[in-house]
């Protein structure tokens, strides 16, 4: 297989060969795209949760369970300022 990387590329794999961590280019394209495969694969998750959540919520919307916009973004904001304060 011929690969031609770009130079930060190249050098990040010879780092990662030099330290011993990957034996070879090979197996650093394995690791990569194993990587890659799984966070594929939680994108897909998450799109799926997010997919059924907005289904929940046209239904409800439907059914005229709806929520205060302005107060829901107001605790939404309270919630992101309480944890600013705990970091």
């Amino acid at each position: 297989m011929s690969l031609s990387l770009p130079p930060e590329l190249q050098q990040f794999t010879d780092r990662q060969i030099a330290s011993g961590k990957y034996a070879s280019l090979d197996e650093i394209l394995v690791a990569g795209l194993q990587a890659l495969a799984e966070r594929e694969q939680l994108y897909q998750g998450r799109f799926e949760e997010l997919r059924q959540e907005v289904l929940l919520g046209a239904d409800e919307a439907e059914r005229g369970v709806l929520l205060d916009a302005a107060a829901e973004i107001e605790t939404i904001r309270q919630r992101l300022r309480s944890r600013h304060a705990e970091q």
